[in-house]
């Protein structure tokens, strides 16, 4: 049983302001996708000049890389979640080539197949 009763939007919001909060923005799913790509490309080629300028250089940041890489994987594995969801970009072809390719690749998942399971 729940400690605290959920609250009820429409108690709390205008129609305008609910509608406002809850629409999918069309940059904002694209942004975090290449952000996270981004972030793989710099900490990956990072840690590799790291190797090729002195190798305890590249042994002490490898544990970091993997670390940052990983949770770069996680958040695109997130984003594949909402794009499940339809809501990486208004329009669903955006958002099921954002969902499937961008986002659902970098850890070898299917959004489609997914989608089925949600």
């Amino acid at each position: 049983m729940p400690a605290v009763k959920a609250a009820r939007p429409n108690e709390i919001f205008t129609p305008e302001e609910w509608k406002a909060l809850t629409r999918v923005s069309r940059w904002h799913g694209l942004w975090l996708s290449i952000h996270a790509w981004l972030m793989v490309a710099l900490v990956t080629g990072g840690t590799a000049l790291l190797w090729q300028w002195h190798w305890l250089a590249g042994l002490i940041a490898t544990p970091l890389a993997l670390v940052l890489v990983g949770g770069r994987q996680l958040g695109l594995s997130i984003l594949m979640h909402e794009g499940a969801h339809g809501l990486l970009h208004p329009k669903r072809k955006t958002n099921n080539f954002l969902g499937q390719w961008i986002t659902g690749s970098a850890t070898g998942s299917d959004l489609h197949s997914y989608r089925a399971i949600i």
